[in-house]
């Protein structure tokens, strides 16, 4: 936890501007780094042992409530982004508020064991007397010249970020929650349905809507994924279970259209340890992958087999992919379906190595056709 410093001691602007000229040579070479730390995209900003700014840009004048680089030298970050405690006590890093600064807390940790630390922090400023609420995150590197250590400080504005993924969850979480309750209701009619011939309309109500909830969960589970948030549940499953999850699942894709997809006759059954949740989606992506790129009646297998230490779980289908698209396949966001798509092959690729601790390939050829394949260790 970040200490509160004390008593605030510093060094007054006009002396630290003529030690900064001393120290740092000339005053040519104080203008090259200032032009240098301007060119970051970053809030940037080097600081002295004291938390002092020695030198800044102009993003981080633009979220002052001071006029010019020149008034941010011999402040600190709290006294510079107007932070509503920097008047309490002896200013920015003596109040109790201080001790769970996160900018505070990062510089800290960064001066006092000389490495790069990174975290997130809640600032309430007031600007014109309004308060302003910003969310950032905050990273400290430590930097020498002349045998003296200095702390380069960036601050990045997640606002935008983090109210996404309030948003985000709060929208996936009342989605669920709606088509929880249109599930049991199609439960209830196709119990009490007495009319054969709604039978068929029914069940395809039903598949409509496992398809819509398992669209928004592939978006919640690639969010996690991707944020490193994604717990997974490993238990023992029988791999045919999963393949045949996986071929009802799809049968009723509209991918599939008038493809025919077959278990292959290699397919035996065998236990592994494994988040079926994830394999399944793996082999879900592979399978409608297989079926977008396969002509009318024609074939995907899907299969299963093991060794003593590996799991293999393979979907082919008579398509070659084009020598040129081979080489771009798993890249994020690249795909040949248009705006919007591509994600299939890289949450396969995320899934199937950075966390089922696999190995996700494919191989592609006019004789064979296109097989993609994960191998998973036996645990």
């Amino acid at each position: 936890m970040a200490g509160v410093i004390g008593e605030k001691h510093f060094i007054n602007r006009k002396t630290l501007q003529r030690e900064l000229y001393r120290d740092f040579s000339s005053v040519e070479y104080l203008e090259f780094l200032q032009e240098a730390i301007n060119s970051s995209p970053y809030i940037s900003a080097i600081l002295n042992r004291n938390r002092q700014v020695i030198l800044t840009n102009s993003h981080l004048v633009k979220h002052s409530t001071m006029e010019g680089i020149e008034e941010l030298i011999g402040e600190r970050p709290g006294e510079v982004i107007g932070c509503i405690h920097k008047e309490e006590k002896s200013g920015c890093g003596t109040t109790a508020s201080c001790r769970f600064c996160g900018i505070l807390k990062t510089v800290q940790q960064s001066q006092e064991k000389a490495i790069r630390v990174s975290n997130e922090c809640t600032i309430t400023s007031l600007e014109k007397d309004k308060p302003t609420f910003y969310d950032l995150r905050v990273t400290c590197s430590p930097i020498y010249f002349n045998g003296e250590m200095y702390t380069l400080m960036n601050l990045l504005d997640i606002g935008s970020e983090r109210r996404n993924a309030i948003l985000e969850n709060v929208f996936f979480h009342d989605m669920l929650n709606r088509l929880g309750g249109l599930s049991g209701i199609i439960q209830l009619i196709k119990t009490s349905n007495t009319q054969p011939e709604l039978g068929e309309y029914i069940d395809m109500l039903e598949t409509i809507g496992e398809m819509v909830i398992e669209d928004i969960q592939t978006q919640r589970y690639l969010k996690a994924a991707e944020n490193d948030n994604l717990i997974l549940n490993i238990r023992e499953h029988s791999a045919f279970d999963i393949i045949e999850a996986v071929r009802k699942q799809i049968a009723f894709h509209p991918v599939m259209n008038s493809m025919h997809m077959t278990l292959a006759s290699t397919c035996m059954d065998f236990k592994l340890q494994t988040d079926s949740t994830l394999l399944k989606r793996i082999l879900l992506n592979m399978t409608k992958n297989a079926a977008e790129a396969t002509p009318e009646n024609g074939i995907i297998r899907i299969s299963g087999s093991c060794t003593d230490r590996t799991a293999v779980f393979s979907v082919n289908n008579p398509g070659m992919i084009q020598p040129d698209v081979q080489f771009q396949i798993f890249q994020r966001s690249y795909t040949t379906k248009g705006i919007g798509r591509g994600l299939g092959t890289y949450s396969m690729k995320l899934y199937g190595e950075k966390y089922l601790k696999g190995k996700v390939y494919f191989e592609s050829d006019e004789k064979e056709g296109t097989t993609f394949t994960i191998e998973l260790p036996l645990l």
